[in-house]
This record gives structure tokens, sequence and C-alpha cells, in this order.
């Protein structure tokens, strides 16, 4: 099955989540697992755990459709040894709340280095995952390609391969391909979509690819711009996003829509999943 579903609400409750998708005909999702621009949140209270479990089992998820995005403060690559900290405790507490709604991979970004060498801030960032790894225990953590501005590390997809190399721990590291990212860092996703996939497929493997977001572009090829917008009314087009669909390794992945505008969710879902059982 393909697991198509947008970034979803947590708002009120996490237990929610779940419900709003399936509301939207989704047959996965994405969320955050607490407010993503605060460093500190209360844990989550075993009821709305437990409710967010029943919610999945009586909608049909499972725990491969959803895949959960870690908050955006956290900074593998940073040389600052208070946000590095304070990075780390985070990334820690991100990790259990993921292992207590039973879900298994955590997405995050690989982090900008801001000072000092490129390779520099890989090696802070794999050394950062290495720790976290070592201190948890079943989540996975799926690496997030970038769109490459400034100095965020991840917008080259041989630079992850490198990080996954490197790290004591590949077997609990992924990748997710963000569309937007690769248009943004250099990948021709409108003409070259197939050939793309491929090299990702031969490059990392079909059991490292975590998933995917899908997301058009308002940014042009190559601007190393992260702008994302509704599927075929921006850069790439909706062409390549149909093509995914006839794409039979991305069966069982969360394909993950984080377009701009919610109203269309509902038809963006359906538009891919009935393209895709066009092609069945």
């Amino acid at each position: 099955m393909f697991y198509i579903g947008p970034h979803v609400s947590i708002a009120k409750d996490i237990s929610l989540a779940p419900v709003r998708a399936n509301e939207l005909g989704a047959t996965g999702f994405a969320l955050f697992t607490k407010n993503q621009k605060v460093w500190q949140a209360k844990p989550i209270e075993e009821k709305s755990a437990e409710a967010f479990r029943e919610e999945i089992k009586s909608l049909g998820y499972t725990s491969k459709a959803i895949l959960p995005h870690a908050g955006y403060l956290i900074n593998p690559a940073t040389m600052k040894e208070d946000l590095r900290e304070k990075s780390l405790s985070l990334m820690l507490d991100e990790m259990d709340r993921v292992k207590t709604l039973n879900l298994n991979v955590l997405n995050i970004h690989p982090g900008a280095y801001v000072e000092g060498e490129r390779e520099d801030g890989i090696k802070r960032t794999v050394a950062f995952l290495d720790e976290v790894l070592s201190r948890t225990d079943d989540v996975m953590i799926s690496l997030e390609n970038t769109a490459g501005a400034g100095t965020v590390l991840g917008d080259d997809l041989k630079e992850l391969e490198k990080m996954i190399a490197m790290s004591s721990c590949p077997d609990r590291l992924g990748i997710t391909i963000d569309t937007a990212h690769l248009f943004g860092a250099g990948y021709d996703v409108k003409h070259e979509i197939d050939k793309i996939m491929d090299e990702i497929f031969s490059t990392f493997g079909v059991e490292k690819l975590m998933g995917m977001h899908l997301n058009d572009s308002k940014a042009g090829l190559g601007s190393n711009k992260d702008r994302h917008e509704s599927l075929g009314l921006g850069e790439i087009g909706l062409e390549p996003f149909l093509a995914l669909m006839r794409d039979d390794r991305l069966d069982g992945k969360p394909l993950v829509l984080e377009t701009p505008d919610e109203e269309r969710w509902k038809y963006e879902i359906a538009t891919l999943l009935n393209y895709r059982k066009s092609q069945a």
C-alpha cells in the first residue's frame, strides 16, 4: 500500500492526529510529537498516548505509515556546547515520545555548522547521532535532505550517505527525501525524477528510505531555497509526483504532504491515490 497523507496538527491532543488524517482520506501521515518551536514540553500523558494508539488501530493505520518529525530547534552540527547540550536533551526527549506512541522512526534535519569547515560539521552531526542512538533503543533516525541554504548540511545525497557510513550505528539510520529540497539543491526533479529515484535506491537501498515529503516548490531549480508549494502549482509540476505513484519501490513508505494549502490536501491525497490505483 502507498501511505499518503499530510503533516497533521496535534492541537488540543495528540490523539486527534490520526483522526484528522483519516477525515482527509489519508492512508498515512506525519506529525510533530510536541510544539516544534520550543525546547521543553510536558511529557505525553499516558491517557493521550493510549488514545493515540487506539485511534491508530481502530482507523487501520500502521506504524510504518506514520513519519514523526523532530522539532526545528535541534542542530546536530553546532559547535556551540550549550546549543549542543540543549539539542541533545531535546532529541532524546523526542525519541522517547516516538517510542511512547509505539512508532519506530524520527525524521530530523542534519543541521547547520555555522562556523568552521563543512567536514567538521559533518563529524559533529555523526557524533551527535551516535550519542543519541547509544542512549536509546528501538527508534530509528531518518536524515532528511535539505535545499542547502547557507551552511545547512544534507543538500548533497552523497553527504547523507557519508554520514550513515561514518556512524557507529548505521543500521539505525535512514533517509527521508523531500522533493522540494531536492529541487532547490539542484536535482532536476521536474525532468529526471525516475533517474533521481534510481540513484537514491542504488545508493542507499530500498530499506534505508524511511519515507518522502512530497512538495512542489515555489523556488527554482538550484535556488537553495526551501519554499513549498501545492502539488502541480509550483516549479516542479504535477507529473513528477504521478511518476512516483508508478514506482513500486515506494510501496509501504510514508509519502507525506507538507504543502502549504490545507484546503487542497484532500484533493492532493485523492489525486495521488486514484492515480496509483489506475496503475495497478
